[in-house]
């Protein structure tokens, strides 16, 4: 009988904005991941946001990578998976990885975000820790 591969949402800038960064990701044959890019229909706020929103409904694991631009859509992603994975605000969520790059700015925020989940600062570490904590729910 196959394992269930786990799923996981992947958050952050496109692809063409961050050297094809979820193309590393989607080689990892244990996981389902969903790719707003592809998963999500594109054609409109009407239609991404609520496609958005349940992909993360799905996800048992979030990689948001908010790369160096401005992001609103991802903190808002980050936030909802945040909210419907701790039992109370403040809580540090186990299944969220946020890749921060070294020169990403404001510098004082990175206090605040540490709190929630893991942060990470390149693609390469934050698939060596999906790997890991995902581990225990692996069947």
């Amino acid at each position: 009988m196959p394992s269930r591969k786990i799923k996981v949402y992947l958050a952050g800038q496109a692809n063409e904005y961050e050297n094809n960064w979820k193309e590393k990701f989607k080689k990892i044959e244990e996981f389902d991941f969903h790719d707003w890019e592809f998963d999500s229909d594109q054609t409109s706020p009407d239609t991404y946001f609520p496609d958005d929103l349940n992909g993360i409904d799905k996800a048992e694991f979030m990689v948001a990578n908010p790369g160096l631009a401005p992001s609103e859509g991802t903190w808002i992603e980050i936030g909802y998976f945040y909210g419907q994975h701790v039992k109370q605000p403040g809580d540090f969520c186990k299944n969220l990885i946020i890749i921060w790059k070294e020169n990403r700015n404001p510098k004082w925020s990175i206090d605040f975000v540490n709190k929630t989940g893991f942060v990470v600062k390149t693609v390469d570490e934050a698939i060596v820790k999906l790997k890991g904590i995902s581990n225990c729910k692996m069947k």
